[in-house]
């Protein structure tokens, strides 16, 4: 009996020798290799632009290092992952470029430019066609004056070419909607409004131009809230407005929300208009 004890333990003892050693062996096997860390990256690029005709084109051409993969992000929402992408821009404006570059172990590096984009062409002293009287259509006011749209003081003065009339309407609430429907689809990318003759309170202090290709939904395009008008010497004075548009709206819409305190609306004109001659 005895012996078979003894028998039992050595058979133990070997096969806890062996589980000791089998074990040993593994993590000897499995033992960590260092990872050698990788160049850490670097982000460069530099810029052209195409020309003064096409200044809204530009060439980027990037300078990064050590980098598996690249980001471009253009500050309009667009991005690429080229390493020398082209980009052109819809409108002028200030737009922050950023390449950020990245290794394969999860290193990145940035750089970020800020452009100021300015159309050389441009002219702040001029305004192109008026549509309303180059291609025409169809006016309406949601509230009008008392006498209808053809009295002296009626909704077509305001948009008849002449600012020595006027469109005055009585009971001012913050809804008052000019909308004019365009024979044809046009790209609107200016506008203007000029004053009434008298009682600067009845101008319009905050409104917003919106367009809309069905009638029914409208996009809000430039938006005012502080009167042009500075005083009362302001009457029948012209304001242009310059806005970026791309999108050919057959209906354009002046929605008045505020006026200067009356309980009357009075304007002389409103035009819609090409950007540029």
């Amino acid at each position: 009996m005895k012996n078979n004890v003894k028998r039992s333990c050595s058979i133990l003892s070997l096969l806890i020798l062996i589980v000791i050693t089998t074990v040993k062996c593994k993590k000897d096997a499995e033992e960590v290799v260092p990872v050698v860390d990788e160049p850490k990256p670097t982000a460069g690029f530099d810029y052209t632009v195409a020309s003064p005709t096409k200044f809204l084109e530009y060439q980027f051409t990037g300078s990064s290092t050590n980098y598996k993969t690249l980001l471009w992000q253009f500050g309009d929402d667009s991005t690429s992952v080229s390493v020398n992408p082209k980009h052109v821009y819809r409108f002028p404006g200030k737009y922050k470029v950023t390449l950020t570059a990245r290794n394969g172990q999860g290193y990145s590096a940035s750089k970020e430019v800020l452009l100021n984009i300015v159309d050389p062409n441009f002219d702040p002293t001029k305004i192109g066609e008026n549509y309303m009287q180059t291609v025409g259509g169809i006016f309406s006011v949601n509230l009008e004056a008392g006498a209808g749209p053809n009295s002296d003081e009626g909704s077509k003065k305001l948009v008849d070419g002449d600012i020595t009339t006027k469109f005055l309407q009585a009971g001012f609430d913050g809804t008052q909607r000019c909308t004019f429907e365009l024979t044809t689809p046009q790209v609107v990318g200016a506008y203007t409004l000029t004053s009434g003759n008298d009682a600067e309170d009845r101008d319009p202090r905050y409104w917003i131009l919106q367009g809309s290709i069905d009638g029914i939904q409208y996009t809000d395009l430039h938006t005012v809230t502080t009167c042009p008008w500075a005083n009362s010497g302001d009457r029948r004075v012209t304001k242009r407005y310059y806005f970026d548009n791309f999108v050919a709206y057959k209906f354009y819409r002046l929605y008045i929300k505020a006026n200067r305190g009356s309980r009357i609306f009075q304007l002389s004109e409103w035009t819609i208009n090409k950007k540029q001659p």
